[in-house]
């Protein structure tokens, strides 16, 4: 290993972000000393902070990334891509290269065309990083095996997180399913409820188990970072078809109402519990016990 690296130290760029903010968390918990980099005003993080931009890195800059393990780029992704060429002068070849971006297939093609040669790795945590990872899903591709590689996700798995390997194309093919499909859902929910111009309250005081959980899933995400969101609708390759499948869902839910029967709208309920396939009865219970914890609160 080249001297000066070690895989228990760590830059994480975007440091003072959320999720920097909490992959930072992860690997001090994992005895990773961490220093942060972040363009924002300086904040107090425990270690090292530098105050600078990857993407057009001083002297400085290069110098803490050379002599760290571990370098996560827990930034926007064109910001991400943006420091590639900027990074393959920077970095050892002992090292690892982390990101935690919502879309990992564009960045998969960049990393391979670029000059870097170190061990890389994308994660992608399943749950608001305000949330604590124990128990939660973190998706994980990796680009390049490699020693660091191994070291981040044991960081993770540390954490009571539960690392889920994937290729870079199958988990944009997946987010797209699990982030854009299911926001889209839910923001097109609000959106309704928006043009009928009713009062909230009502719409609490009277709601059913399943209109308060779509309720309180419409205040998560609405109430979340615009910039996120978007990230998610507009750079998934595939979240355009997930969109559009909803779309031709809607389509084909008023068909059947308005030109079906009975039979033809079971046929259609059979047919969107087929999504679920042998998880549909563990699923139902989960339900129950959320609407259960619904019930006490309102």
């Amino acid at each position: 290993m080249t001297p000066g690296v070690r895989l228990d130290s760590a830059v994480v760029v975007g440091g003072a972000g959320a999720v920097g903010v909490m992959v930072g968390d992860v690997f001090r918990t994992a005895g990773i000393d961490v220093a942060v980099v972040d363009k924002a005003a300086r904040q107090p993080f425990p270690g090292t902070y530098m105050r600078a931009d990857i993407t057009a890195p001083d002297s400085a800059l290069k110098s803490l990334l050379r002599g760290a393990g571990v370098i996560v780029l827990a930034v926007p992704e064109q910001a991400a891509l943006d420091a590639l060429p900027e990074l393959a002068g920077s970095l050892s070849a002992e090292s690892v290269l982390a990101d935690t971006l919502s879309v990992k297939s564009r960045f998969a093609e960049a990393l391979q065309a670029s000059p870097i040669e170190c061990a890389a790795v994308g994660i992608n945590p399943m749950f608001a990083p305000t949330l604590e990872p124990n128990g939660r899903p973190v998706a994980a591709v990796t680009y390049r095996p490699g020693a660091g590689v191994d070291r981040v996700l044991s960081a993770f798995t540390e954490s009571g997180a539960a690392v889920i390997p994937l290729e870079a194309d199958r988990h944009d093919r997946l987010t797209a399913l699990t982030q854009a499909l299911t926001h889209a859902s839910i923001l097109s929910f609000g959106l309704a409820l928006a043009e009928e111009e009713l009062d909230p309250a009502e719409l609490v005081a009277v709601g059913t188990p399943p209109h308060m959980l779509s309720l309180a899933l419409l205040a998560r995400v609405s109430g979340g970072t615009p910039e996120v969101y978007w990230d998610v609708q507009a750079g998934n390759p595939y979240a355009e078809q997930a969109r559009r499948g909803l779309a031709n869902a809607v389509t084909a839910l008023n068909d059947v109402v308005a030109n079906g029967d009975e039979a033809r709208f079971t046929r259609l309920m059979e047919r969107a519990e087929s999504a679920l396939g042998s998880e549909s009865e563990a699923l139902r219970t989960t339900c129950a016990e959320v609407f259960t914890q619904l019930g006490r609160r309102y």
